[in-house]
């Protein structure tokens, strides 16, 4: 089962359109555990060394909902920290240091929306994993 207190989801930038805000509001009502950190740049050092880095950026590796989980329930026991970097992206130099490169989708989505799509997948796969009637096949 994944737990939404071993997630993080680090962010550059503040969210500024209300309606993605309120999305995310919702799913965090549904996970009150996850941690969603806004700040002006990443500091890799400042995540525990045995933490996974999932860095979110175009050049990822795709995943469907099912495989995400499968990853997630993979890691166990682990804390996971994802990245969202800017309209810029994300630092190749975090990026080599991260665990895994994911993308969300060979299209192009604004960083704001992007953050959305991934509190919406999380929510999935932890709901996947619970046997949830949200995820439909």
């Amino acid at each position: 089962m994944i737990k939404s207190n071993r997630l993080s989801i680090n962010a550059i930038g503040k969210i500024k359109k209300n309606w993605i805000r309120e999305g995310i509001n919702q799913y965090k009502k549904r996970m009150p555990n996850l941690i969603i950190n806004e700040s002006k740049s990443f500091n890799i050092n400042n995540i525990p060394v045995n933490n996974i880095i999932i860095c979110l950026t175009e050049e990822g590796k795709l995943f469907n909902s099912i495989e995400l989980t499968t990853l997630l329930l993979n890691f166990k026991n682990k804390r996971i920290d994802f990245l969202i970097g800017d309209a810029d992206g994300i630092p190749t130099d975090i990026k080599d240091k991260s665990h895994l490169l994911l993308s969300l989708s060979p299209l192009t989505f604004p960083h704001e929306l992007a953050r959305l799509i991934l509190v919406e997948q999380i929510y999935r796969a932890i709901s996947i994993s619970n046997n949830s009637p949200y995820h439909r096949e």
